[in-house]
């Protein structure tokens, strides 16, 4: 993947992600800034996910920790092999919401 396909592949996860929180009623708020993306609870607390454009990745962050994915075969996978959207999942659970990607 070049970095202009890292990209448009990033801009697709944070569209997918925000129109999914929407469409299942998550009472929630999605902010793009430049390179990170950041869903903002009731509680103010947040689940922030950036790109990483010199490592071709996508970092995680909520309150299960801080998770970094690269993309193989088609997905978001972390060195554990999680995949991005079950890990995504988990987090926005932990925060107090119920979600399916």
């Amino acid at each position: 993947m070049n970095v202009a396909e890292f990209h448009q592949n990033i801009e697709q996860v944070w569209q997918k992600i925000e129109e999914e929180l929407e469409n299942q009623g998550c009472d929630v708020d999605c902010e793009t800034q430049g390179s990170v993306f950041t869903i903002t609870f009731d509680d103010r607390s947040q689940i922030v996910i950036n790109k990483q454009e010199p490592l071709l990745e996508l970092w995680l962050a909520s309150r299960l920790g801080g998770f970094h994915f690269a993309y193989k075969n088609n997905d978001w996978v972390a060195n554990d092999g999680k995949r991005f959207w079950d890990s995504l999942t988990e987090a926005v659970a932990a925060h107090g919401e119920m979600v399916t990607f």
